[in-house]
């Protein structure tokens, strides 16, 4: 397994790109929030989704998202018992929902992606 000081060490990188892209995803959102969840229109969803710039931070936010969640999850959970079997089913918990998540939201960001 991974050293425990890496993974916190990708936990805080990832919690810096959060703080980034959110950033870049709210921008987006102005000047009108109920403009920017419009279908259509000039600050509508099918014009964010032609930003290429946009998607692609959309796709960061998926996977620096998912990882952050899932490392905060799994030091959650080993705080809470220890044991040799504990820390293995946990890691594979959170492996395989991690891999479950990115696969369904990278799906989803695809298939929006094909709408256009």
């Amino acid at each position: 397994m991974v050293a425990k000081s890496t993974l916190m060490k990708w936990h805080y990188i990832t919690g810096l790109i959060l703080v980034v892209v959110l950033g870049i995803h709210l921008a987006f959102r102005w000047p009108s929030y109920e403009a920017s969840i419009q279908w259509s229109g000039p600050h509508g969803v099918y014009e964010q989704l032609l930003n290429i710039g946009y998607m692609a931070a959309i796709f960061i936010l998926l996977y620096a998202a998912t990882y952050h969640a899932m490392n905060g999850l799994r030091t959650l959970l080993l705080e809470l018992h220890q044991g040799r079997y504990w820390n293995t089913a946990v890691d594979v918990v959170i492996i395989a929902l991690g891999i479950f998540i990115v696969i369904v939201g990278t799906v989803a960001l695809v298939g929006a992606l094909q709408v256009i």
